[in-house]
């Protein structure tokens, strides 16, 4: 395993490196959570951790996407890459937009836990396959959204990597008027579930389910408990106790300019 002192400075170098070489390649990456990032071309287009769920859990566990439904389409695709937006779109489940849509939303959610943490070493392979996959995207692109969202949670309750390992309960009854996300979240938090739980649990991307406990926190209606103390990912259960290169594709998030010297995954991008 790669450290610091062996080779690129951080994560976000190698990811640069590759870029700028426009490789196939997985770089493991070891810590808590730890997980693989996978390029293609030197665009990211997948990463895998068990800090986030990825697009085929949020598909199933938000119910959008049918159990059975989904091992047919697998079954079809017989895990070659590419493959599943077409396939999705045949079966009339998923557009290929929808798809693409909710592939960017998962790399954007696992790069943002993977910055939550300093990681404990990284290692270049070479690219395995990884038919779950969406778009392409800078690492430069993936830096200034881990960077705004750090920003958005650090500004508000605690910093966002304590939150990230604190377990939370509802602080009164549910009040009937909140929004439904909202009473669904509360309805499922409890002295066990960390975010990450949560997240898996309801089929919603980590960091929405962060922000989200934050602004309940501030309306009063969270209380906080013992946070998680040691480095392994949570095993609370997750079902909730009911149920030259090419252009880059569009943006589906207005990004802002990045923020020098944060805490983030992609920070080497060029200009």
């Amino acid at each position: 395993m790669t450290t610091r002192a062996e080779g690129p400075r951080n994560v976000s170098a190698v990811l640069h490196t590759l870029y700028e070489q426009e490789r196939d390649a997985t770089v493991l990456v070891a810590g808590a959570p730890g997980g693989r990032i996978h390029v293609r071309q030197g665009l990211v287009v997948s990463i895998d951790t068990p800090g986030a769920p990825g697009a085929e859990s949020i598909l199933l566990r938000s119910g959008r996407v049918a159990d059975t439904e989904w091992t047919a389409v697998r079954a079809a695709c017989r895990d070659e890459e590419g493959r599943l937006a077409d396939e999705l779109s045949a079966r009339g489940l998923l557009t290929a937009t929808e798809f693409e849509v909710l592939c960017v939303a998962a790399v954007f959610d696992a790069a943002f836990v993977l910055a939550l943490a300093a990681p404990q070493g990284w290692e270049v392979t070479g690219p395995v396959p990884v038919p779950v996959s969406g778009p392409g995207l800078t690492p430069r692109r993936i830096a200034a959204e881990t960077t705004r969202r750090l920003a958005a949670l650090n500004g508000q309750w605690m910093p966002a990597s304590a939150l990230a390992v604190l377990r939370v309960q509802p602080a009164e009854p549910v009040p009937s008027l909140l929004p439904s996300r909202y009473v669904t979240l509360l309805r499922a938090a409890n002295d066990r579930r960390t975010p990450r739980d949560l997240a898996f649990a309801l089929g919603r991307g980590t960091y929405a389910v962060m922000l989200d406990l934050a602004r309940l926190h501030t309306l009063g209606l969270l209380q906080e408990t013992a946070p998680v103390t040691d480095a392994r990912p949570s095993t609370a259960p997750r079902v909730p106790a009911s149920g030259t290169r090419s252009p880059e594709p569009a943006p589906v998030v207005t990004l802002p300019r990045r923020t020098p010297g944060a805490h983030q995954l992609g920070g080497a991008d060029r200009s």
